[in-house]
Order: C-alpha cells, then structure tokens, then sequence
C-alpha cells in the first residue's frame, strides 16, 4: 500500500476514533476506594548547573537530547526528576502553558509523554495518569501497563462535558468508577 492509499484510509478511520467515547453510568452503591500511590523517583545525583541541554545515550548508542530555549515565543524548560524502576528517567517538560512528563527508556531510547506522573494501582504493574486539563481541554484518564521494562498506553477515557471528575476511586480490569465534583459515582467500561 502506498503512503497515499495509508494517508486515505487514515482520513477514513480518524473521525470514528474521534468520536468514539466511553459511555458512563450512574452508580447508586458505594465504591471501595482502591489505593493509589506515587512512583517513587532515585533522585539524580548529577549536577546541571549552567547547562540548558539534557542529553541522554542510549545502550543501542542512539542519543536523545532535551533542549532549553527561553525565548518568548518558544519557551520550553527540561527538567531532570530522577530515575524509576532501573532504566527510565523522568524528565519534566515546562511550557507556557502547561508541563509534561516524558518517561524515557535508558536502554532503547523509547519514550512516552504524559499530562502527570502515573500513579501505581495496587501492587500491580498497571498504572493511571489523570491529567488537570486547561480550560480548552476535556478530562483525561490513561491506564498504562508497564511491559517489556516499558509503558504502554492500554486505555484512554475522554471524560463527556458534564462529568467533572474530582476523584477516581477503582480501576479493574474491566470497569473504571469515579467520583465528580458533585459527588456522584460514574462508571464507565475500559
């Protein structure tokens, strides 16, 4: 298939994919709030005073490289957190408007760029990432699985406009259940 034919069918798919959206429900029994907890973070022991250039080599001896640029139309600001698990390192990306979180794999130079640090479910290898949207963005909940020593995205919960979550109590394997603002449980399917 030629890149035209894949540009095609790419227009094709895209809008079902937009409008694709979980369907919540109202759920009138209480919930068991499940525990969530922050990943803990080996701070880094080096030192990046004066410099404005992360830069990161890979085993595969591929290299990444974060840049600083405090300009006013492009401002963007990297900042080394730390390690987590034995060859991901987190890095915090501050805009003007927002921060990122890129988790970047030491090994395979593999990242992935998230709205918040993912939070750990339970004592599984499973993980949620609920971002604090701007005003122009809808609430979001990823759930992310941690395989082969990297993360994946295995679920996206675009929250509809009338649902503002204030909390999210239990992720299954098969249901998510949150608490909005008004403190009413929803549930949705994953």
């Amino acid at each position: 298939m030629n890149f035209l034919h894949k540009l095609f069918l790419l227009f094709l798919i895209l809008p079902f994919c937009i409008h694709s959206q979980n369907k919540f429900s109202l759920v009138n029994d209480s919930i068991n709030k499940q525990k969530f907890s922050e990943i803990s973070l080996v701070k880094n022991l080096r030192k990046y005073r004066g410099r404005n250039t992360l830069l990161f080599e890979c085993n595969n001896k591929q290299q990444i490289k974060y840049s600083d640029d405090e300009s006013d139309e492009n401002y963007v600001k990297f900042e080394e957190l730390g390690k987590f698990k034995k060859n991901i390192v987190v890095i915090q990306k501050t805009d003007y408007n927002s921060e990122k979180y890129i988790l970047l794999d030491t090994i395979n130079c593999r990242q992935i760029i998230l709205d918040c640090l993912p939070l750990k479910i339970n004592d599984e290898e499973k993980y949620i990432v609920f971002n604090n949207p701007g005003t122009d963005e809808k609430y979001k909940l990823e759930v992310l699985e941690f395989r082969s020593d990297f993360f994946e995205i295995s679920n996206t919960i675009i929250f509809p406009n009338e649902i503002f979550p204030k909390r999210i109590l239990k992720v299954s394997n098969k249901e998510v259940y949150v608490l909005d603002k008004e403190n009413k449980i929803w549930k949705t399917t994953l």
